[in-house]
């Protein structure tokens, strides 16, 4: 049969083009945003709040010994001074995140956008504070200087995998495991505290410490299941599951003071790090301005703009308390 000539099409514009093009686009009801993105290490190190002010000193407070006293002797004799020295922590500047909505296209838009926005820069904003404080940690761990003497310095374990195995693989997670077993030790050398050991690891890390078998063998007590594929504790350590590993903090234009050089991650270590761990004191977080929002009217672009932002700074206070695990082929 032949075809149809000058059929009407009505969704067609002008006679020309895509058929459908004028046809309603029916709203399904829903919007599709980014997945959230969960803050990793804000509530697992100190903060603390100041009022006013650019900084916040840390008391540091070294060791010392213990003497056997003779009779008849002084103990003016045996003393020994104990070692003293700070740890600064200063404020970053003000770090933000905004969005400009037009109220024609608000008008015209049939689903609402600014929750989703505010949401999204408010992620952005904790994101960058983990990754400034993992970053922070990674450079701790690379400090060969005790903040007093005794108290120790940071820690590198390098472990190394065949060749083709550096990844999701037995191998790959055994090896994490051993260094683990090692940090547990040194760590404890160094008196950290046992409570509130903390190990951010890259998701490969994780699935590597699953596929090796080891953490979810009965025998070795069963920290983790195939079946959901979490992994929460390992070696004495919380394993905590972080993306933005490396990612550092945001772009350092703009900060002030002290920290105007930034919170990037180490790149020496950025393309072998397994996982950066540490005790909950290594590191801390001055907050001067906490999150908050804001909202204001630009008449002169017929908008309203959403302003995020917080005023923070992050630092490491104690060495002695953080490592980072690098894993190479050979």
């Amino acid at each position: 049969m032949a075809e149809i000539n000058a059929l009407s099409k009505q969704g067609q514009i002008l006679n020309a083009g895509d058929e459908l093009a004028g046809f309603l686009k029916v709203f399904a009801g829903e919007t599709i945003a980014a997945f959230s993105r969960a803050s990793k290490a804000m509530d697992k190190h100190i903060v603390k709040t100041i009022s006013s002010g650019k900084s916040a000193s840390f008391p540091v407070f070294g060791r010392t010994k213990a003497h056997y006293l003779k009779p008849g002797e002084s103990l003016d004799d045996k003393r020994e001074a104990m070692e003293h020295n700070e740890k600064i922590i200063a404020i970053d500047g003000l770090l933000t995140a905004d969005a400009l909505i037009s109220d024609l296209y608000d008008e015209m838009a049939h689903f609402d956008s600014r929750q989703e926005y505010a949401r999204q820069m408010a992620e952005a904003l904790a994101i960058s504070a983990d990754s400034a404080i993992i970053a922070e940690i990674a450079k701790l761990a690379k400090e060969t200087k005790e903040n007093a003497t005794g108290l120790g310095a940071g820690t590198i374990i390098a472990k190394t995998v065949s060749k083709g195995q550096k990844g999701i693989t037995a191998e790959y997670g055994l090896a994490i495991i051993k260094a683990l077993l090692e940090l547990k030790a040194k760590f404890s050398t160094n008196y950290v505290p046992l409570e509130d050991r903390i190990a951010y690891m890259k998701p490969e890390a994780v699935a590597a410490v699953i596929a090796s078998k080891d953490a979810i063998n009965r025998d070795y007590g069963a920290v983790a299941s195939i079946v959901d594929g979490q992994l929460d504790k390992l070696c004495g350590f919380m394993v905590v599951e972080v993306p933005h590993l490396t990612a550092g903090g945001a772009n350092k234009d703009g900060m002030i003071g002290t920290n105007a050089s930034g919170h990037d991650f180490p790149p020496d270590l950025k393309d072998n790090v397994a996982f950066v761990a540490c005790h909950r004191t290594a590191v801390g977080t001055l907050k001067l301005k906490d999150l908050s929002f804001e909202t204001a009217r630009r008449a002169e672009y017929q908008a309203d703009q959403l302003i995020v932002k917080y005023a923070m700074g992050h630092g490491g206070l104690r060495p002695e308390a953080a490592a980072v695990c690098t894993i190479t082929e050979v």
